[in-house]
């Protein structure tokens, strides 16, 4: 999935999956895929977000908690490997869980602290 020019495969290969908004199933929809690499368009309305996005939350959060810069960087490192700005495969919910489980590898904040923070940037 990482590094992939996607390439949505035809009508008639598409694939019927459930269909979520902010993480709940609303039954099934078709859903078109790379032909490159397989992975599933994401049909949400919830758009994902930039990377920038997510280091201006981590910035936020600096101002509360100490987060050292090579904390940052490796947070940074991390959203970069998994690929956390695949806006083709992610929806804002799925990517917002990855970024909060890769936050949590590096600092040590709250879940509820880091989901309040996202809500109040939307």
């Amino acid at each position: 999935m990482a590094g992939c020019e996607h390439e949505s495969c035809g009508s008639a290969e598409k694939v019927w999956l459930p269909y979520f908004f902010q993480g709940r199933e609303l039954g099934l929809k078709p859903h078109p895929f790379c032909s490159k690499c397989g992975a599933v368009k994401n049909l949400s309305s919830e758009r994902p977000r930039d990377l920038g996005f997510y280091m201006n939350v981590i910035v936020a959060l600096s101002k509360d908690y100490k987060i050292a810069q090579v904390q940052k960087r490796l947070i940074a490192l991390e959203m970069e490997k998994l690929n956390l700005n695949d806006k083709y495969a992610l929806d804002r919910h799925q990517q917002e869980n990855m970024f909060i489980k890769i936050v949590r590898m590096y600092v040590n904040i709250p879940e509820a602290i880091m989901c309040s923070l996202l809500e109040q940037l939307h």
